[in-house]
């Protein structure tokens, strides 16, 4: 099977795809490599950047589809969902951080950086890609579908004080009974100061954990 064929099968369109992760039958690194490289050639095949390619298509203005920066780390560093969104089968990271805040409402800023806490990183380091910057943290436990939701908003309690656990009490309460359990609680506080405790029981957050 020629290598465009196969990534339009296994990948779909404008989606990254990782040469590391690519495994065609009996095909050397070196044969796929060189595969690619003319399927760039030929306009067949996008590189965004090295080792990280893209199938482009025509978008409803007649223009070529581009890669977002996020669909990047999102597959580098959060999850991969092989082909069914939505249902965090294989989960290796999160948003945290500002970022976090700003994608369920607290913050209105926009980060020029993203923020990601990801078991696919062994220090705090920086991860650039088509002018943009992703700034990666290695979490405290072992991230996995069942842990990160819990992880994530407890990481956001670096960022918040009593007034701000006031001010946005009825977003943080909803968020709490939406997304997370009280074994959520019982397992993962255990890792965080007093401080972030704190904060959640006077800030009456507690009764959300049910």
């Amino acid at each position: 099977m020629k290598v465009v064929d196969y990534l339009k099968e296994i990948y779909g369109y404008s989606v990254p795809i990782f040469l590391k992760d690519i495994r065609i039958g009996g095909k050397s690194k070196a044969a796929v490599r060189k595969e690619l490289s003319r399927a760039v050639e030929k306009g067949q095949l996008v590189r965004e950047s090295k080792g990280i390619y893209y199938l482009s298509e025509e978008t409803l203005l007649g223009t070529p589809s581009v890669l977002s920066f996020e669909k990047i780390v999102e597959k580098k560093f959060i999850r991969d969902d092989y082909g069914f969104p939505g249902l965090d089968l294989n989960t290796y990271g999160y948003y945290t951080g500002q970022t976090f805040l700003n994608k369920i409402g607290l913050s209105q800023q926009v980060p020029a950086v993203l923020e990601i806490t990801t078991n696919n990183t062994s220090c705090k380091r920086y991860f650039a890609c088509s002018g943009f910057k992703a700034l990666l943290r290695k979490g405290k436990i072992k991230i996995d579908r069942f842990n990160y939701k819990a992880l994530q908003f407890f990481d956001a309690f670096y960022l918040l004080d009593a007034d701000d656990v006031k001010k946005h009490h009825d977003l943080l309460f909803k968020y709490i009974q939406q997304n997370l359990v009280k074994s959520d609680f019982e397992n993962y506080i255990g890792l965080y100061s007093t401080r972030t405790l704190k904060l959640i029981v006077e800030g009456g957050l507690i009764n959300a954990f049910r």
